[in-house]
């Protein structure tokens, strides 16, 4: 009798584990199933008052490689401006190029970009010495609802989950974190994986509601961030932005693969 009873709390309590546990049933991840959603690279320096001087003279040499390029905004600590989906900005300590859901042709582009833009800026605002270089990619997969991005990040077997029921919860845990960071004493890398719910909440202004309607948007998914950089000081007399941009893409496309164990 005793040992019914064991073997019955036992298939009880498997049951009650295997309906926490979340779903394996999804197809397997890689980072082509993700979609590239934002590109950043810049410098950092110490602080150039050049800039309230040479700003004009900085961007007019720019708009002549770039004539497309318009006026976002201008102010004494920064400057920024915008060509497509790809924005140019200039503060007193750092420079960079931002892109948002940036195409295969425009990443094909980027180290040209990047050499012409850092080039001038660094000539004009006379830096000799850059304290930092990044380069960072932030990619997105949505699934249909939170319960699957968990289930799916779950799948990537980043973190370990216990069974069963914690902190009188039953349901498996949301939005999950993976951190990792390497460093050594000239370059590191932080790479983030993690399950998200965004939401977005937005109504226009009155005089605008005959152009557009309304937003009330929720998103699920996984987000993949990886943030590759420069920890000594960089001197600029040899700096091609344009080759650390190549470089730097080509590491995090070489290694960012463990994250699917490929």
């Amino acid at each position: 009798m005793a040992r019914e009873q064991s073997r019955s709390q036992s298939q009880e309590a498997a049951t009650q584990s295997s309906s926490t546990a979340p779903s394996s049933s999804l197809a397997p991840l890689d980072l082509s199933a993700f979609s590239l959603e934002t590109f950043s690279v810049e410098i950092r320096y110490a602080t150039a008052l050049l800039l309230w001087d040479r700003a004009g003279v900085l961007w007019r040499s720019i708009q002549e490689k770039y004539p497309d390029i318009r006026i976002v905004t201008v102010e004494p600590s920064k400057t920024s401006f915008q060509r497509g989906k790809t924005a140019f900005v200039v503060e007193l300590k750092t420079a960079r190029i931002n892109a948002v859901d940036p195409e295969k042709s425009w990443m094909e582009e980027i180290p040209k970009v990047a050499r012409d833009f850092f080039k001038l800026t660094i000539q004009h605002l006379e830096i000799s010495l850059c304290d930092r270089l990044g380069l960072r990619l932030v990619y997105f997969k949505e699934f249909k609802d939170r319960e699957q991005a968990a289930s799916a990040f779950h799948a990537m077997d980043l973190v370990q989950v216990p069974d069963g029921k914690r902190f009188d919860v039953d349901q498996h845990p949301v939005n999950q974190q993976y951190v990792l960071r390497w460093e050594s004493e000239k370059k590191g890398a932080l790479v983030q994986c993690r399950a998200e719910t965004r939401k977005t909440d937005w109504d226009p202004p009155i005089e605008s509601v005959r152009f557009w309607g309304p937003v009330h948007r929720e998103q699920n998914g996984i987000v993949v961030d990886i943030d590759y950089y420069t920890v000594a000081p960089v001197e600029v007399g040899q700096l091609d932005m344009g080759e650390w941009s190549k470089h730097a893409l080509h590491v995090i496309s070489r290694d960012i693969r463990y994250l699917f164990k490929e």
